[in-house]
């Protein structure tokens, strides 16, 4: 039977089992998914097999089990901070070296010290993290094209990348801007696309692989953080090339798509699955995590409905337990289960459903996010913590025998990219059961309502908990009327600066009559008094322990804020990452 949950302040129905369904390839079917979707959803609720359901305490296991078997890996004299793991099945982490261009995986295992950083602050872990971060910063730049890999994404979103959003230490945002910089040398304007890789150069000419809707990010985050602009219409052009190109119509993709170099498709093929029409599990995994992710950075309305369109096969063709097979279309003899598909997508699906407007839609995907994270997290796929075995997620593919590679290689193994999403599934989940607000980058979808009647003289309170060392994030409010859309929409704004501070906006710039120092994972109290017909407000912050300080009293409302009769939104604003603060207990009142 179904259960219900209560997440984001929802009552989510959590999917425990749900039989595979394979969806007619007709038109009609297309237009009747909404109403066979329903029908599934009531389906499961007959049939559907009993299941512990994720919760904190299953996300805390997972934590603590990933903890033990990471600080094995980083305490190991035989990996040093040049080598980085990349698959095990019984015995030690095969590794591959920092010096490695044209592999992928070396930002997968900083990026999980990095997680385990971010838990409770523990500076064994962001040392252990910084040592296998910074051997990697060789990789930021080559001189020649064909020693730089479309896979600097990969590489430097989940080391240095995560690194700056969790220190502040700007050394780590130039190599982040220097590697954008570099992953920008392989764009082709021509055809709108990157090109993947030089190595297949006898058979390919202008090729696009699906696993490059992951490296986007570095493009999209750089020019938001002082790379070049154009990086963001780079990676832009690439995802809708995805979209139109890669992206069957029943929602399936190929994996690379080869084009002529005045931009002519010449064929569409799946270099790591069963077959040219087959769809590889996570080739799609990945189009599901990078329209996402494109989304989140874009509001771009293609990138959510392709989101939506790999995301809807991909559910609607899953086994019972929710983890697919390495290929959708794989003969029943040559089938064998990959967990690093399943990692990528419970976490890709609990972002997405934050992003649809469909309250049903988001439900199904918190539901299957939930449910898959249920199964990674049972003993059918989950190392035992206590073992010697290195690797946390078990039963991994990472590239099944073709024709192509008759052998294969790592299969039914741990892998480490395997490992870095089921950790940041298991994170997010943390991070967004928790209740509250969390901010944004984006403003539109910052902004949360406070009704109307807010004039006169009103008191503001809520608590405030920066999730990351020296944000750059914003508390502002404007008027119900105002259609907030920058800083210069927002007449009140309290900052939490990048050097650490409180402060608050005073008519054309910040100050504060008080230093209050904030600190990651830390709450504190603040309290605002605005006088809307003076156009005026004061600020206290209490830290956690002491008394409350005064650190506005009666700043002017911003100047080129437009009118503000009433206390109508709060807008909650990152700077750099969405998530950079949490608040909670928001009330205004009447003094």
């Amino acid at each position: 039977m179904n259960r219900k949950r209560s997440i984001q302040g929802r009552s989510v129905p959590v999917l425990e089992r749900t039989p595979a369904l394979v969806w007619p390839q007709t038109g009609l079917a297309s237009r009747r998914k909404s109403l066979l979707w329903l029908l599934v959803g009531c389906l499961c609720m007959l049939v559907a097999a009993p299941a512990n359901a994720f919760d904190d305490a299953a996300a805390d296991r997972v934590l603590q089990g990933a903890q033990q078997k990471l600080r094995a890996t980083a305490t190991n004299p035989a990996i040093p901070t040049t080598q980085y793991p990349k698959a095990t099945t019984n015995g030690p982490w095969r590794t591959v070296a920092n010096t490695a261009n044209l592999d992928w995986v070396q930002g997968f295992f900083p990026g999980q010290l990095w997680f385990m950083y971010e838990q409770g602050r523990d500076p064994f872990w962001s040392t252990k993290a910084d040592a296998w971060t910074r051997s990697l910063e060789l990789q930021k730049s080559n001189p020649d094209i064909r020693q730089i890999t479309h896979d600097l994404g990969f590489k430097f979103m989940g080391s240095f990348g995560q690194a700056y959003r969790l220190t502040g230490d700007d050394t780590y945002r130039q190599v982040v801007l220097t590697a954008a910089g570099s992953l920008a040398r392989r764009f082709n304007p021509t055809v709108g696309v990157i090109d993947c890789c030089d190595w297949n150069d006898g058979t390919w000419h202008v090729p696009m692989v699906t696993d490059t809707m992951m490296d986007l990010e570095l493009l999209f985050w750089a020019a938001r953080n002082g790379g070049d602009p154009a990086w963001n219409d780079m990676a832009l052009r690439h995802a809708l090339k995805t979209s139109t190109d890669m992206v069957r119509a029943d929602g399936g993709t190929f994996h690379v798509v080869d084009y002529s170099t005045s931009g002519a498709i010449l064929s569409r093929g799946t270099f790591q699955g069963f077959s040219n029409s087959s769809t590889w599990a996570r080739g799609q995994a990945w189009a599901i995590y990078g329209f996402t992710m494109a989304y989140r950075y874009t509001r771009d309305p293609r990138m959510l409905q392709a989101a939506q369109k790999v995301t809807d096969y991909y559910l609607a063709r899953l086994p019972a337990d929710f983890v697919p097979n390495w290929d959708f279309n794989a003969p029943a003899d040559q089938q064998q289960k990959d967990s690093s598909a399943a990692a990528i997508v419970s976490s890709a699906l609990q972002e997405l459903s934050r992003y649809v407007s469909d309250p049903a839609v988001a439900q199904r995907y918190q539901s299957a996010a939930l449910a898959t994270l249920d199964s990674l997290a049972s003993p059918a796929y989950l190392a035992p913590a206590t073992s010697a075995f290195p690797g946390i997620l078990l039963h991994g593919v990472a590239f099944y025998k073709t024709a192509i590679k008759p052998q294969g290689e790592d299969i039914d193994k741990s892998l480490i990219y395997s490992d870095y999403y089921f950790v940041e599934a298991v994170s997010r989940f943390k991070l967004w059961n928790q209740g509250g607000w969390l901010s944004t980058l984006g403003f539109p979808e910052s902004v949360h309502g406070l009704g109307t009647g807010n004039t006169g003289v009103r008191i503001t309170e809520f608590d405030v908990t920066p999730l990351s060392k020296l944000i750059d994030s914003v508390i502002g409010y404007a008027d119900t009327s105002t259609n907030v859309t920058a800083y210069s929409s927002l007449a009140m704004s309290i900052r939490l600066n990048p050097s650490g501070f409180f402060d608050v906006r005073r008519g054309g710039a910040y100050a504060a009559l008080a230093s209050v120092p904030y600190q990651a994972n830390t709450t504190y109290h603040v309290r605002m008094q605005t006088d809307l017909g003076a156009k005026t407000y004061s600020v206290w912050v209490t830290p956690p322990g002491g008394g409350e300080v005064l650190i506005a009293d009666r700043f002017a409302f911003r100047s080129d804020a437009p009118p503000t009769d009433d206390l109508g939104k709060v807008a909650l604003k990152s700077g750099h990452f969405d998530n950079e603060f949490r608040l909670r207990n928001h009330t205004v009142r009447a003094p």
